[in-house]
Order: structure tokens, then sequence, then C-alpha cells
């Protein structure tokens, strides 16, 4: 699942066009934290990235760690492009929730450089958004 989840974010982060440093420093504290090998990682951004699949098939908890992570990327150089919008939009409704739990996220989240502040709080109220 980790290596699934980086190469999400991977591909979330380049949707604008560019990783920016923010980006890759989250992606890379993820990677750290999920123990993966930074070999792994830059190697996947090395080549061309393939939308990721099956994500209809993550747990639920799972899937709320994907949603609020790929939330927490996209804000992480500040600006939410377009396109990035979408592929948020894109990931979330593969993974059955409403599309309408991307603007929540975006109001509730907070730049989270430590991963884990308040993010127990938030499940509740954005799961009641998966499978509507």
């Amino acid at each position: 699942m980790s290596l699934k989840l980086i190469r999400t974010l991977l591909h979330l982060a380049k949707s604008d066009g560019t990783i920016s440093g923010s980006e890759m420093a989250l992606i890379h504290k993820i990677a750290v934290v999920k123990k993966l090998p930074m070999f792994e990682v830059d190697q996947l951004t090395s080549g061309p990235l393939e939308v990721e699949g099956g994500l209809d098939q993550l747990s639920d908890d799972e899937k709320y760690e994907y949603v609020y992570t790929i939330i927490l990327l996209s804000k992480m150089d500040g600006r939410l492009d377009e396109r990035e919008l979408k592929a948020c939009t894109h990931y979330a409704t593969a993974m059955g929730y409403n599309k309408e739990v991307i603007p929540r996220l975006l109001e509730l989240v907070k730049s989270d450089h430590e991963l884990n502040e308040n993010k127990d709080e938030l499940k509740n109220e954005i799961q009641s958004y998966l499978g509507t």
C-alpha cells in the first residue's frame, strides 16, 4: 500500500507540471514514516507515472489516509492549481467518496507538517462522504 500511496502522491504533485521542493519534502517524509527505501521513491520520480488504480479496494482507514494526504500535498506549495483540484477529485471519487469531500477537506486541513495533528478529529466527518 505504501508504494501505491507514493505513486499517487507523485502523480498528484506532477499534475500541475512540476513537483515543488515542499511537495517532494512531504513525499520523502511520508516514505520515511512508511519505512520505504528512498531509492524506490527516487526511481518512481525518474520515470513516467501512471494513474494509480484499485483505490476502491482500499480499506476505509486507508481511503481516509489517502484523501487526507492528497489534500495535504496539494496545499504544500501554497497554491492549488486547477489540475491538482481535478486530480484530487478524481482520486477521491475513485475511492468512493462524494466529490464534495475535496472542498470540505480544503476548508478543514491546514498545513500540517507533523502529519498527525487534528487528523483524527476530521476522520468522522470525512468518512460521512464515503459511499454517498
